[in-house]
């Protein structure tokens, strides 16, 4: 039992202690500030953009509303951000802190103990030795009602080398549209900030080609409908037809 416990300690020691030395400043190197932001949010104005947190210091998931002028953040650099795309109606429904639109997929591992005659059942589950399953769980957008991003954001800054006179970068990402149930985001400028007097280097870029789907669950716009005729419109419009007009 005492082997036990002094194993589990020497363990937890060892994450403790990898943990404060990955934020300890590396050697001849000085810190990068970085703000990253998403510019063009009063384009849509039904939608809330939103930041969804995971990782080794959050407890399940973490999320929040992005705001414009406002840096996204992910917390401890080890974390994860996802950017989530859905209808400001339905977020305010249930509230930010209740949203969870994934749900978690065992990815398995098709290594299997021959000696204990595993095998696939029609559930796709695997019998009769679960516990010898080598396999992880990965998170899949479950919930209709949301749009994920595929491009990955990370606005931690870090550190670089000390003869890189790079101090700061300021990234602005934009919303392209809505395209194959995806919410598509593009860098559309970074600007790039020095300690040695060097003047800001600024690049833009193009936005990319979308199919301009409409945002989740909005309706189409109505065809307009005709305005029904009185009879002396009819009428007139009888006699215009009749000397090659229109109505």
């Amino acid at each position: 039992m005492k082997k036990n416990v002094f194993l589990i300690m020497a363990i937890f020691g060892i994450l403790v202690a990898s943990l404060v030395s990955a934020d300890v400043i590396p050697g001849n190197s000085h810190p990068l500030s970085k703000c990253v932001e998403i510019v063009n949010l009063n384009e849509f104005s039904d939608i809330y953009l939103i930041g969804y947190i995971t990782g080794p210091m959050v407890e399940n998931y973490e999320t929040y509303i992005i705001e414009p002028d406002k840096c996204l953040t992910m917390g401890y650099k080890f974390n994860t951000l996802k950017i989530l795309a859905a209808e400001k109606s339905y977020v305010d429904s249930v509230g930010i802190e209740n949203i969870n639109p994934f749900s978690k997929v065992l990815i398995k591992d098709i290594r299997l103990n021959k000696d204990l005659n595993c095998y696939y059942d029609a559930s796709n589950n695997l019998s009769p030795c679960l516990d010898s399953i080598e396999g992880w769980y990965e998170e899949e957008l479950s919930d209709e009602k949301f749009y994920t991003s595929e491009i990955e954001i990370s606005p931690y800054g870090g550190y670089v080398d000390e003869d890189n006179p790079l101090i700061k970068l300021e990234i602005e990402y934009s919303i392209a549209g809505f395209s194959d149930d995806k919410l598509v985001l593009y860098k559309s400028k970074e600007t790039s900030k020095y300690n040695n007097g060097q003047s800001d280097k600024v690049e833009v870029f193009d936005k990319p080609t979308t199919n301009n789907q409409e945002p989740i669950n909005s309706e189409p716009n109505p065809e307009p409908t005709p305005e029904s005729q009185g009879f002396w419109s009819k009428v007139g419009c009888f006699f215009k037809k009749l000397f090659s007009g229109s109505c």
